[in-house]
């Protein structure tokens, strides 16, 4: 890819191919997943942390301020991000110095909420089966 013309811009085959990339980063991070917004119905912040939790092992407070740009404090995005997630029962695990994460169990059931959005349950209604964390939603009569 070449870095820049003549006028020191980039031409417009550049462009396109960096905001390919740039897409293409944001994806495998979770950024701005429009499924995890409208599964959760979370702001855009929260969806992209949401994202990272989904996409790394562990998110510790640098993280969080360096890819998200959350200029308050990590604590208070995760605590949101806590109260935002609790109708559908997804716990976000933390240890001082280390960070926070979501365990395996979560990350796979967070995964088939995902993938499967018809069957979401919220806390509040029936109570979601124990192996899967999903509940068929009945159809409306």
């Amino acid at each position: 890819m070449e870095a820049s013309n003549s006028t020191g811009t980039l031409s417009e085959e550049d462009a396109h191919a960096l905001r390919e990339r740039i897409r293409d980063l944001e994806a495998a991070l979770g950024q701005n997943d429009a499924g995890i917004a409208n599964t959760f119905r979370l702001t855009p912040t929260m969806t992209n942390l949401l994202g990272l939790l989904l996409a790394l092992p562990t998110v510790n407070a640098e993280i969080i301020g360096q890819r998200l740009g959350i200029a308050s404090d990590a604590k208070v995005a995760i605590h949101r991000l806590r109260q935002e997630l609790k109708p559908w029962d997804v716990a976000i695990q933390s240890k001082r110095m280390l960070g926070y994460w979501l365990d395996p169990g979560t990350k796979q059931r967070v995964k088939a909420m995902l993938s499967n959005p018809g069957l979401l349950v919220m806390e509040d209604e029936k109570a979601p089966d124990l192996a899967t964390g999903l509940q068929p939603v009945e159809p409306a009569a």
